[in-house]
């Protein structure tokens, strides 16, 4: 992993985020990702013992998805009925293109 990052290379990560860098700000943005890469970097280094498991996050956590149950549903004319505009059968919106 390089230590440091090109001004080219922040300007390509920045457009990958969808984060306008300004040019007055590229500078710093290129400084404080190659601090960042540093600080990785020392991570690489450090030395775990070989029993060491994989962590993955504070609480201990299962799978808390419940089982599929069918259940009967609501009725059209039900769930209408609350809609500010329908056609009788669908919601009725403003079209969001023009």
């Amino acid at each position: 992993m390089p230590d440091s990052i090109d001004l080219e290379t922040a300007q390509r990560v920045a457009r990958l985020a969808r984060i306008e860098l300004l040019d007055s700000n590229a500078a710093d943005t290129q400084q404080q990702l190659s601090k960042i890469l540093v600080y990785v970097g020392q991570l690489n280094d450090v030395e775990l013992p070989a029993e060491t498991e994989p962590f993955f996050g504070v609480v201990e956590s299962v799978n808390a998805i419940r089982p599929d149950q069918v259940c009967p549903s609501l009725g059209r004319d039900s769930i209408l009925k609350n809609a500010p505009d329908t056609d009788g059968e669908f919601y009725k919106v403003p079209p969001v293109f023009s």
